[in-house]
């Protein structure tokens, strides 16, 4: 179907080229290039766009589409960036954690009595639906559109976030997860690109600052001053968040 990069997560059975070479005909090229790497996330890093299948009824409950309704906007953002379809193990499908990392969700239709379809199924039908959509402008040729930020960088963004709301008492130990999972939601659908990113992460920075300020002012009764103070911590946060991200 012209797919032609596999990435294995995490097998937990030795991956036999060979004996894949037997079963897959005329596909040595895509076992050639395929890798293994530990984890989703890792998989994930340099996509602009995750789109996780599913066959789960509560994922209609978190806006799922069909491998049809998504195959424009997967080939739009293909022209220009990174995208993985993320398919589950076998028995038990893609966890909530995994889903968490995918900014799209796909459930391919099927009889209420039965949803579930074999792996290979369902990777058939979802390659195939992209086939067929394409059209040789990448969905919708929107190929002049900026690139949208890579699922490392929202990785990065969703943890600062995480800190700030803790900081300032939105999140608590009570619903953390669950809001959480909201709030990727709420941005995956903005399609964030890196532009995007950079805002976001200097609103939560100063969201940090001011929370800091109002801890200091009042846990030691500090007075002008001590703005001063919290706006050189805030600049020595950047540096050293800048030099995570760089490493990370």
């Amino acid at each position: 179907m012209g797919i032609e990069r596999l990435v294995l997560v995490a097998p937990t059975r030795r991956f036999d080229p060979a004996r894949a070479i037997q079963l897959a005909v005329h596909a040595r090229d895509v076992i050639d290039e395929c890798r293994s790497v530990g984890t989703l996330e890792e998989a994930v890093a340099d996509c602009s766009l995750v789109v996780g299948t599913t066959s789960r009824p509560s994922a209609l409950r978190t806006g799922a589409t069909s491998p049809r309704s998504a195959a424009p906007e997967i080939l739009a953002t293909a022209a220009r960036s990174e995208v993985a379809l993320v398919f589950g193990p076998e028995d038990h499908g893609l966890s909530n954690e995994e889903l968490a990392l995918c900014q799209r969700v796909v459930t391919i239709p099927a009889s209420a009595t039965y949803a579930s379809l074999n792996l290979a199924q369902s990777v058939l039908v979802c390659a195939y639906e992209l086939l067929l959509a394409d059209d040789g402008t990448g969905g919708d040729g929107q190929r002049h559109v900026a690139p949208r930020a890579s699922c490392g960088r929202l990785e990065f963004l969703y943890r600062r976030l995480e800190e700030a709301l803790l900081r300032v008492g939105f999140l608590h130990t009570g619903n953390t997860v669950h809001m959480m999972r909201s709030l990727r939601r709420i941005f995956g659908r903005a399609a964030l690109e890196e532009h995007d990113v950079q805002i976001l992460l200097g609103m939560l920075r100063q969201v940090q600052w001011a929370a800091d300020r109002a801890g200091l002012a009042s846990e030691r009764g500090l007075g002008r001053d001590a703005g001063t103070a919290v706006v050189d911590s805030c600049a020595e946060t950047r540096q050293l968040e800048d030099t995570e991200w760089a490493r990370s």
